[in-house]
């Protein structure tokens, strides 16, 4: 018969209510690490959706899929892969020509080669080739440094003398004249009376189809002056020696021009430009030429077209 619990000699176990509260502390433990780890991890999604979309970061991927989002908008809002307006005015230009140099060919020079050679004004033309870089100030206004070039070589004869052979033959005296304008480097400003382009809102600049323009500057040209081949030394009436000989001088002088032209769109960044200026200059001869006392005429007429692209 079993005795009565007070009469053990051990401890007696906890009451019934004892031991249920133990067991209920590990539970309440559990419950909450449990609540934790799940706050943790549904934590990130409530920030993320509480953040605002301009806030966060887009990735390479979804700012490229934005940019051809947008590129491909502006196609079909023009109707191309080049829409015809600009986000801004464009500041700078770069501008290629090509065209002919009349030079006015007038003075002391000239006269002597026209008399005594077969040469005429025309046979100083020549091709001229040039680059302009353009700095826009605004739709009317745009600063220029330009760079030019011509030259023309022409084979020419003595009009009044020729050479006798021994065999009673007669042969021209020939020789070959070449005048070099430039390089010619100079400054200017073109004036738009038109604007060149007209402000849709605060971001597009849509260009106009034809823009003229006035033009003037000043600079500097270098130039060389070169003639070569067969002379005559009269030694009395009706009678000369022939030799040989080349002479030539080269300097740089001051120049001033004015001009006028257009451009015209061929695409929203380049245009077609067609420019006339006239320069005017000359200098002292020297050299193997000093005995000329008047200057060298370096004047002319320059017509010259090209493609200038804007950015």
């Amino acid at each position: 018969m079993p005795q009565p619990a007070q009469d053990l000699p051990w401890p007696t176990p906890a009451p019934a209510a004892r031991q249920r509260s133990s067991e209920g502390r590990p539970a309440s433990r559990r419950t909450l690490a449990l609540g934790l780890a799940m706050g943790l991890l549904v934590l990130p999604s409530v920030l993320a959706a509480e953040i605002p979309q301009e806030a966060q970061s887009p990735t390479p991927q979804e700012a490229q899929s934005h940019e051809d989002a947008r590129s491909e908008a502006l196609a079909d809002a023009t109707g191309s892969d080049d829409p015809d307006f600009f986000f801004g005015r464009p500041f700078w230009s770069v501008n290629l020509r090509a065209g002919a140099f009349l030079p006015r060919a007038s003075g002391q020079f000239y006269d002597f080669a026209f008399e005594r050679f077969t040469l005429d004004r025309g046979d100083f033309r020549s091709f001229t080739g040039g680059a302009d870089l353009g700095l826009w100030v605004n739709d009317h206004l745009e600063l220029v440094v330009s760079a030019d070039v011509a030259s023309s070589t022409q084979r020419s004869e003595y009009r009044d003398w020729w050479e006798e052979t021994p065999q009673g033959d007669s042969l021209g005296i020939g020789q070959s004249t070449r005048l070099t304008y430039g390089p010619a480097l100079s400054v200017g400003a073109k004036v738009y009376p038109m604007a060149r382009g007209e402000h849709l809102s605060r971001f597009v600049w849509v260009p106009n189809q034809v823009a003229p323009y006035l033009s003037a500057g000043l600079g500097v040209m270098g130039y060389e002056l070169e003639q070569w081949g067969d002379w005559v030394v009269e030694t009395g009436p009706d009678e000369g020696l022939i030799f040989t000989e080349e002479f030539q001088t080269s300097d740089a002088n001051f120049i001033t021009f004015l001009g006028a032209g257009l451009d015209y769109m061929l695409r929203p960044r380049i245009a077609l430009n067609l420019d006339a200026r006239y320069t005017w200059g000359e200098d002292k001869m020297g050299g193997d030429f000093s005995d000329f006392d008047r200057p060298l005429d370096l004047s002319g007429l320059r017509l010259t077209a090209g493609l200038s692209y804007r950015f």
